[in-house]
């Protein structure tokens, strides 16, 4: 009888650890998933920023492009040219012009582009008065 209950207690001894080798390697799999999980996210929210920051560097270089265009507009209305490019962008100008007795109005609208949207826009006028003082 002794060798009996040996045996029994020898082979529930095996049966726990099992279950102890068991366990562990169910808690490895669900904190592997956990981690598989928050890998995606992390590669999803890297990914947005990414692109955010590529974004945001592209409106900085179309506003630059903007405001340089309209500083030309105002230096000399007239003589601004329809169109530049420079680093993937396309600034446009279309410019009114709104004659009065004692000057003219024009007023410009630059659209920068990457060629699929419009990254900016930008509005601005300049008064020319005419040079003799109003008299026609």
């Amino acid at each position: 009888m002794a060798i009996s209950s040996e045996m029994t207690a020898q082979g529930a001894s095996n049966r726990s650890q099992g279950h102890r080798g068991t366990a562990f390697l169910i808690e490895a799999l669900v904190v592997l998933a956990f981690l598989m999980v928050a890998l995606a996210v992390f590669v999803q929210l890297f990914t947005k920023a990414q692109i955010q920051g590529v974004k945001a560097n592209q409106l900085s270089q179309a506003v630059l492009i903007a405001t340089n265009y309209a500083e030309e507009f105002c230096a000399d209305p007239t003589g601004v040219g329809a169109q530049v490019e420079k680093d993937g962008l396309v600034a446009t100008c279309k410019v009114s012009e709104d004659k009065h007795t004692a000057g003219t109005l024009y007023d410009a609208t630059i659209e920068v582009s990457d060629g699929t949207q419009t990254v900016y826009t930008l509005h601005t006028s300049r008064y020319v008065g005419n040079a003799d003082g109003g008299k026609q």
